[in-house]
């Protein structure tokens, strides 16, 4: 009892703080497995042959200058990507807060006061105080390290993410723009087979007139040619539909991509070259949805970590400079200034519980974060081989597509040839005249699904720069 009452208080002090802190190295449970889940992703895609990359810049591969110019305004100038950008500032912002953890901290303060007592004189004694505070943690235990580390991964899935929207933002201009085409083609089809059975009925009529056709016949053509004429509307309001989406994604007023009559107007873009994949390993490498889900755990790994530090004592050095001014008017000097410093500690040891609580809370996400990429991937490789599988079969439809419009134009030229010669009656020319529009209208159709279904595969690809050549571009 008596060794034990001639301690001095601090040597009392440590021995008790080295105590609870040597129980607590002893109570720190392990951190979980880290790693990510290993999915074979196979050497090769199913719908298409690996070979390079693809270009970032796919949508250059169509040849249309217009098409060209409206996504890379839509890079530069999309509200939704202005939003992204204020997210990656924050981020960026919040590492800088972060590095600033590791550095001493600065405080001031000043206050004046004036007194006198309730039954006194009318004399008030007046003072001022000043004071300069600094503290510095001393990052023993990585608290501070892994926070600045989580809030690096923070602003890698941020940048992700901006991708992840360049990427939607480019293909969803490109689908935009190849609707409208695919719209004034499919306009131009209908246009066009509109003149043809205007003559057709015209035909019809004087026939009808001279005796040589019935009313039957005259109302048949009637029928068909106001039947196409109705159908004009519908792609002239597909072309508004397109100029309004395009306008929304490249953030500027509606107006006509281009004018009537130019190269590019009613035609469809088609890819120039072959579509290149890569391999499946690269594309997830690429895709910034799997990217910013392998930030995300990278994050939650490093929360971890610092919630785990909590379970160590915070060391910190602390000064303070200050000084006093009384009502003698005797300004700051040595016996009115005072300098204080020593090291601090801070520790949660009396109650852990909440500690632990933390430490559950981060490796439950964590957790939720691997399987959030797992996800992702599987996600990731399955939208890659329907892509590419659809773009194929569209591609393999074109060739047939391309014989029933041949065969279904001589089959209109000979039936109103024989209906000329009296030899088979309209319905036939009729007939032949449906069968035509449709093969024309399916071949438009084709064209327009082939450019949508290669943009889809890009898209799958994570077809789009990397952020640092992204961030390039838009600043050029």
């Amino acid at each position: 009892m008596t060794q034990r009452t001639c301690l001095r208080p601090a040597r009392y002090a440590g021995a008790l703080l080295a105590a609870l802190m040597a129980a607590a190295c002893a109570g720190v449970p392990g951190a979980p497995v880290s790693g990510l889940p290993v999915v074979d992703a196979g050497t090769d895609f199913l719908g298409a042959a690996g070979g390079e990359a693809p270009d970032a810049a796919w949508w250059a591969g169509f040849d249309d200058p217009e098409l060209t110019r409206l996504v890379e305004t839509a890079l530069r100038a999309s509200p939704v990507l202005r939003g992204a950008d204020y997210s990656v500032a924050e981020t960026e912002a919040l590492l800088r807060l972060a590095l600033l953890g590791k550095s001493p901290s600065l405080s001031s303060a000043a206050s004046a006061t004036a007194s006198r007592p309730v039954g006194g004189n009318d004399d008030f004694d007046a003072g001022a105080t000043a004071s300069l505070a600094s503290s510095w943690e001393l990052d023993v235990f990585g608290r501070l390290g892994a926070a600045i580390e989580a809030a690096r991964y923070d602003e890698t899935a941020a940048r992700e993410l901006r991708r992840d929207l360049a990427v939607t933002v480019a293909s969803e201009t490109a689908l935009a723009y190849i609707d409208l085409r695919s719209a004034e083609a499919r306009l131009v089809v209908g246009e066009t087979n509109a003149r043809v059975q205007k003559d057709s009925l015209d035909l019809v009529q004087t026939l009808f007139d001279n005796g040589r056709a019935n009313d039957l016949d005259v109302n048949r053509s009637q029928t068909q040619y106001r039947t196409t004429l109705a159908s004009l509307p519908v792609f002239e309001a597909s072309i508004a539909a397109a100029r309004s989406r395009l306008a929304a994604l490249t953030g500027v007023p509606a107006t006509r991509p281009s004018d009537p009559g130019t190269a590019q107007a009613g035609r469809v873009p088609r890819l120039t070259a072959a579509l290149t994949t890569g391999t499946p390993e690269e594309m997830l490498r690429r895709r910034p949805d799997v990217r910013r889900a392998e930030a995300r755990i990278g994050a939650a790994l490093a929360l971890g970590d610092a919630a785990r530090a909590n379970l160590f004592p915070r060391i910190s050095l602390n000064a303070n400079l200050f000084g006093v001014v009384s009502d003698t008017g005797v300004a700051f000097n040595e016996d009115s200034i005072g300098l204080s410093f020593g090291p601090a500690i801070s520790w949660a040891g009396p109650d852990l519980r909440r500690v632990y609580a933390q430490i559950d809370v981060n490796d439950a996400r964590t957790m939720g974060a691997v399987a959030d990429y797992e996800a992702a991937v599987l996600d990731a490789l399955s939208d890659a081989e329907t892509a590419l599988s659809n773009y194929g079969t569209e591609r393999r439809r074109r060739a047939d597509l391309e014989a029933a419009l041949t065969s279904a134009r001589r089959a209109y030229e000979l039936a109103r040839l024989r209906f000329e010669q009296g030899l088979d009656s309209s319905l036939d020319v009729l007939d032949a005249q449906r069968t035509l529009l449709d093969a024309e209208d399916r071949l438009a159709v084709n064209e327009a699904e082939i450019a949508r279904r290669a943009i889809r595969a890009y898209r799958s690809l994570g077809g789009i720069w990397t952020d640092e050549d992204f961030t390039a571009f838009r600043a050029g």
